[in-house]
């Protein structure tokens, strides 16, 4: 019996156990191409045909248009040896039974503690509002600071709770107002305790200075480029998508979403896994996100795409549209410096 004939009857017999199995013929192509034991080719275009059992046609294009732009190396990271990295935010006790709790908050805690035990994750950070006592976001606080004449001329009348006033400043500082919330060191700060946190946990504090607030993980809300830095832009070096969770979605989980976009990240912000302070601003977030290049879907649906061409594409095109964009970040974060610099 020859060679050809000895792959003809495997076929066949595997063929007619399938069917006896009733496994659909595109399950027993894949079972065919686990049973070669032929190792997969080291030419990268050929191995991403292998992968995804296409043609070259179907990914050569593709592959083009990424070396052009020198994003190759970075896909193919994303594709083959992927390091996904989770932030949990702001999942304490203040946000979800206390002073600011978030409407269904409760509703996600055990899911997110669950999903930080998936093994899909090269590291997971968990960050925490850490406000000091005279913060500038606490409404108990507003008459400690002068409020812009021209916004209290605008505005005549008593200041109220989460409304969003403007602090004499240069420029201007706009900050919405919320009652007293995660103060360091109290219970309200701490993490909800069904939220387990390893041994070598990362934990990022933000929001610790008493004259600016941080609904962004990786800087403050003064809008200055790499102002108010919390660290977490180190952390996630290396990282070849960020997936971002936990509370709320229209203010910390949005803006951390989009800044890690700005930094060149794929960013994937999970919507089952967050809860919006009100639903329209949530919805408005999302949209921000959207059109920031980042993807907004559910645990389930994203954790089935991982493998997924079309998923596989999506991420080479915002690699594409994001060419330099870490550099490009650094060098503005120079000359803001070097500007302030001839200032002074």
């Amino acid at each position: 019996m020859n060679f050809f004939n000895l792959v003809l009857m495997l076929v066949l017999v595997i063929t007619i156990s399938a069917q006896r199995e009733n496994i659909s013929y595109t399950n027993l192509a894949e079972l065919l191409l686990s049973t070669s034991t032929k190792a997969p080719p080291s030419d990268p275009l050929q191995r991403v045909m292998h992968k995804f059992n296409l043609y070259e046609h179907e990914v050569s294009p593709l592959m083009k248009r990424l070396d052009s732009v020198g994003q190759t190396v970075k896909w193919l990271r994303h594709v083959f040896s992927p390091r996904r990295t989770l932030l949990v935010i702001d999942m304490q006790n203040d946000f979800i039974t206390g002073s600011l709790a978030v409407n269904d908050a409760k509703e996600i805690v055990t899911p997110v503690a669950e999903l930080t035990n998936e093994e899909v994750w090269n590291q997971v950070i968990y960050t925490q509002d850490w406000h000091p006592q005279d913060h500038i976001s606490f409404f108990s606080n507003v008459d400690l600071r002068p409020l812009d004449s021209t916004w209290s001329s605008e505005h005549p009348g008593k200041v109220s709770m989460f409304e969003e006033v403007v602090f004499k400043r240069y420029p201007p500082y706009a900050q919405v107002l919320w009652p007293d919330h995660c103060v360091q060191d109290t219970e309200g700060a701490e993490l909800h305790s069904n939220i387990t946190t390893p041994k070598k946990t990362k934990i990022i504090q933000k929001g610790t200075n008493p004259l600016i607030d941080s609904y962004s993980a990786f800087f403050d809300n003064t809008g200055m480029q790499g102002s108010g830095s919390t660290g977490l832009k180190e952390m996630v070096k290396g990282s070849t998508e960020v997936v971002v969770v936990g509370l709320a979605m229209d203010y910390c989980v949005g803006y951390t979403s989009l800044h890690s976009l700005e930094l060149g990240y794929p960013t994937t912000l999970l919507r089952d896994m967050t809860r919006p302070v009100k639903i329209q601003t949530g919805e408005d977030m999302l949209a921000m996100v959207r059109e920031g290049g980042g993807q907004v879907t559910t645990w389930n649906s994203w954790r089935k795409e991982l493998e997924d061409w079309q998923r596989a594409k999506d991420v080479a095109e915002f690699f594409i549209a994001n060419t330099g964009v870490l550099e490009n970040m650094s060098m503005l974060t120079t000359m803001a410096l070097f500007a302030f610099i001839l200032i002074m």
